[in-house]
């Protein structure tokens, strides 16, 4: 534990925990499931709105199964710190130790989802949603990595005491 960021930085095991800035991205990251999620979740007039606005982002199945499927690096990512503890696996350590490049991969795939359609044609332009999602992607890619916070969190991960590693002998 370095003695850059304050005590309520660290989790339980004294590891960085993930954080605003990072939660702001992983949230826009998660978008598709979320609005998802809520089309399932909502009932009467919420619903209707809820699958209005998932048609009006994703207007077909395959659209958001694209969507969905370029969020599968960020699910990664909540795993291994839903698991990031000691005595984790070593999958778990890989998956941790590689999330900002994770994450970067996703905002890449981001960027390409919306860039795709143009280039095989089955859109002349980008609107401004599109353009939109192209600035937001660049700006986390950047954000990703150039933030000391990001690298950090993500080169941290919690010890095994000398009693559990003890323990497993």
């Amino acid at each position: 534990m370095n003695r850059v960021y304050s005590f309520s930085a660290y989790d339980q095991y004294l590891a960085l925990k993930i954080d605003f800035k990072l939660w702001l991205v992983i949230v826009y990251f998660l978008r598709p499931v979320l609005v998802k999620l809520a089309s399932f979740r909502s009932r009467g007039e919420a619903k209707e709105g809820a699958l209005k606005v998932m048609e009006m982002l994703y207007p077909d199945d395959f659209s958001l199964f694209i969507a969905l499927a370029v969020t599968i690096p960020t699910v990664l990512v909540l795993i291994a710190y839903a698991k990031r503890k000691p005595g984790a696996s070593t999958f778990i350590r890989r998956i941790w130790s590689n999330g900002a490049i994770l994450l970067m991969v996703t905002a890449v795939l981001n960027m390409a989802i919306v860039v795709l359609p143009l280039l095989t044609g089955s859109i002349h332009h980008l609107g401004v949603y599109g353009w939109g999602q192209i600035a937001v992607a660049v700006f986390i890619f950047g954000y990703l990595f150039a933030s000391r916070r990001v690298k950090d969190t993500f080169a941290d991960f919690p010890v095994e005491s000398e009693k559990e590693s003890s323990k497993d002998r």
